[in-house]
């Protein structure tokens, strides 16, 4: 019976996390590789693909279309980024350094 109600409250905590809590599962600073970068009127627009923190690909994340900043990024360039409780909302803080 005691196996019946862990699973049971196991399952529950998880749906909770998930529906209403997703921005606890992944940190909310990041880092990320600029893939491409178009630069317009001082606007750097970029695709960034989110790194683990061992700094490889994190393939749980698709790539970041249209982020906008007011830094000059160059593609191959990580830098750090937040995303606000959870959404989609990507802000570049800096760049990574050694």
């Amino acid at each position: 019976m005691s196996d019946m109600l862990k699973t049971f409250v196991t399952k529950e905590l998880k749906e909770q996390i998930e529906n209403k809590y997703a921005h606890i599962k992944y940190p909310v600073g990041l880092y990320a590789k600029v893939l491409q970068v178009k630069k317009e009127n001082g606007i750097s627009e970029c695709v960034l693909k989110i790194l683990d923190k061992n700094l490889s690909e994190d393939n749980a994340f698709s790539e970041l279309p249209g982020i906008k900043t007011e830094l000059e990024l160059k593609k191959g360039e990580i830098v750090v980024i937040l995303l606000l409780y959870g959404g989609n909302q990507v802000y570049v803080l800096g760049r990574k350094t050694a």
